[in-house]
């Protein structure tokens, strides 16, 4: 593994760095319901996905609404006091909160669904009375259940009045829209979404619902994979990394390796991680930085003196009132010793703890010289004064201060020399070859053989020699001291208040190989994350899924039909879904297919203009064309004949097998 250059690693801190967008949503408008849309009977087109909601008129040219299938409801709010898609400016507040009428990929919560139908319709600005008088195409989910769609038709019938209901496939919508003349012939659809992943096999342009497959993975699990990863890799940023930043981690950072094993190795290389790591800053707050300037820290360290002078003069006042106060006493005791007052002088003495009159004359001799010094010392600085400040005793002074420093500056840089060589001891022995590891691998073989000659029982340490064998190979002398890092806060102290040159050599104080950035701190690193969890697709076993991937399905479903066939399935593999948004995705399925096709067959893979939004443009299409929309939609009264479950089928439908009575 080739090892990254000082200046590569230098250059790398300066690109690469993204920052969270934090995208937050704007509350959709409410738009008008002009003369025009209410006459012309406009087809109303809703893309019902699980994770956004496209809707609007077959006459505009893009989806006038784009929301989340989302809903919160506080607890112990009404029911129509709820926030929806994009009225939720945070999500991750409510996200608690947050209900969807979607179980996968179905709908199974209709009452939901009819608060979603509400504010979709309102925002539009349908304002028909107790009706939506329009056309609706609908995608649903492939193989929909009858009872689901029976669910789903009632509602519209009945609670909305609407005329008629056509349902569609959205991978199959895609299709027509991208490759029209493909979606009448033979294709292999891969449609990968926000829940699941489905291999949908076209025959003569119709949906073969017999060989259909899906596999349980889509964007939401990616999401929690990449949001489960990097809380564990960062659990000092738990709280920063939400599930719509891990979205945001994937969709604008992930890829799909072409070749994943080669991938891996090319991460290893420590040069390669450098140049294509993706650096994601999170918002920090700056240290302080000191601005106080030398004429400032010099006055400070002025005042700081006064003040501690001024403390020291009054409790030498303070102490000398005292001592003043016991003289009193004494004398007035050896007064009575003169008035031969005896009694009095001897029980007075037993008071002030003296057992005779010479005690009691050597306690006043020292008091009145412990007086006569605290005297002294308070006219020291003035009669002093004049003589501190000749220039023969600053020089000494400074020459006495610079030594001290000097001395100070000396034992500083010896205990970090002593910490460099520690720590450069424990990465060579971290390291497999290097000679501190195998002077350590050959003490204990050493020991090994020795233990096998004494026989099986177990007597290491039972000897002197055996004590010598410990420390060789302990580490206990490669790890700092706190009594050592207290000496070195200590001279760091005293060199602040006497070096003034130790803020601009050391900094704050720290090794200056070891110097803290904190923007470095909040930054996470994107390195192997980026092409490790879009690989999900093809090996959902990374997340514990005892799945098979896209690859694996698609070469079963293609084994279910002859060979000729086949050929022509894999000329038309189609790639759409929100969750196919990864770059290289159709490089790699390209590998994919030429590993597992017969040698020397042909296949071409196409990747959808736009995922998202191309279901949405192929339902408008087919809705806005005489020919194929008479024979998509459902009306009232072929509702009320054949029953509510009644799908009326065509070339991007699901196949309708009515329920057995």
């Amino acid at each position: 593994m080739a090892a990254a250059t000082k200046q590569e690693l230098d250059q790398s801190k300066a690109v690469n760095i993204f920052t969270f967008k934090d995208v937050k949503t704007q509350p959709d408008p409410y738009y008008t319901y002009p003369e025009s849309l209410r006459a012309g009977k406009i087809p109303l087109i809703i893309d019902n996905g699980s994770y956004q909601c496209k809707a609007g008129w077959a006459s505009d040219k893009e989806p006038r609404l784009i929301f989340k299938n989302v809903m919160a409801k506080g607890r112990g709010k009404k029911e129509t006091d709820v926030q929806i898609g994009n009225d939720i400016s945070n999500i991750e507040v409510v996200r608690w909160l947050l209900k969807t009428q979607f179980d996968g990929q179905v709908v199974t919560h209709y009452d939901m669904q009819e608060q979603m139908f509400d504010y979709l319709f309102s925002h539009l600005g349908i304002s028909t009375e107790g009706r939506v008088d329009h056309p609706i195409v609908m995608t649903e989910a492939v193989c929909n259940p009858n009872y689901c769609r029976q669910n789903m038709s009632e509602l519209l019938f009945e609670c909305y009045h609407v005329p008629k209901v056509g349902y569609g496939v959205d991978a199959l919508f895609s299709l027509h829209h991208n490759r029209p003349k493909a979606a009448l012939d033979h294709a292999m659809l891969v449609c990968s979404g926000f829940h699941t992943t489905h291999i949908l096999p076209l025959v003569a342009g119709r949906l073969d619902a017999a060989n259909c497959k899906r596999i349980n993975l889509g964007g939401w699990q990616a999401t929690g994979y990449m949001h489960r990863l990097f809380q564990l890799k960062y659990p000092a940023h738990f709280a920063a990394i939400t599930l719509t930043r891990s979205e945001e981690l994937l969709y604008d950072h992930g890829y799909i390796a072409v070749d994943y094993m080669e991938e891996l190795h090319r991460w290893s290389d420590l040069s390669y991680y450098h140049r294509n790591v993706h650096k994601i800053q999170l918002p920090f707050t700056p240290l302080p930085t000191s601005s106080v300037s030398a004429e400032d820290k010099e006055k400070r360290k002025q005042q700081a003196g006064r003040r501690l002078q001024e403390i020291n003069a009054k409790r030498r006042e303070q102490k000398l009132a005292a001592e003043q106060e016991k003289l009193q006493q004494l004398l007035s005791i050896q007064e009575l010793m003169e008035d031969e007052d005896d009694d009095s002088f001897l029980k007075a003495l037993e008071e002030c703890g003296f057992s005779s009159a010479n005690e009691l004359q050597v306690a006043i001799n020292k008091l009145s010289l412990s007086i006569q010094r605290t005297k002294e010392k308070m006219l020291q600085p003035e009669e002093g004064q004049t003589s501190r400040a000749t220039p023969e005793l600053d020089k000494q002074q400074r020459a006495e201060r610079e030594a001290i420093v000097g001395n100070l500056r000396r034992q500083r840089q010896e205990i970090v020399e002593t910490r460099q060589q520690r720590r450069q001891r424990r990465q060579e022995v971290a390291k497999r070859k290097s000679h501190a590891a195998q002077e350590r691998m050959k003490i204990l073989t050493q020991l090994a053989q020795s233990e096998r000659r004494r026989g099986k029982e177990d007597t290491f340490g039972m000897n002197e020699e055996d004590w010598n064998v410990y420390k060789a190979i302990s580490k206990e002398g490669d790890s700092d001291s706190e009594q050592e890092q207290e000496r070195l806060n200590q001279i760091d102290q005293l060199l602040r208040e006497h070096d003034p040159d130790f803020e601009k050599d050391f900094g704050n104080g720290q090794d200056m190989d070891v110097t803290f950035d904190i923007a470095e701190y909040y930054q996470l690193h994107l390195g192997v994350e980026r092409c490790r969890v879009p690989e999900l697709l093809f090996q959902p076993s990374l997340l514990g899924m005892d799945q098979a991937g896209v690859t694996e399905t698609m070469d079963y479903v293609l084994n279910k039909y002859p060979a000729d066939i086949q050929d022509k399935l894999v000329q038309n593999v189609f790639l759409t879904g929100g969750n196919t948004l990864y770059p290289n995705l159709q490089s790699r399925m390209e590998q994919e297919l030429q590993a597992i096709r017969p040698f020397q067959s042909t296949f071409q893979v196409f990747t959808a203009k736009n995922p998202v939004l191309d279901p949405w443009y192929g339902a408008k299409s087919m809705a806005t064309d005489p020919a194929r929309s008479a024979q998509m939609f459902v009306t009232r009264a072929e509702y009320l004949e054949k029953g509510a479950e009644y799908l009326k089928e065509h070339q991007a439908s699901n196949i309708y097998i009515a329920t057995p009575k």
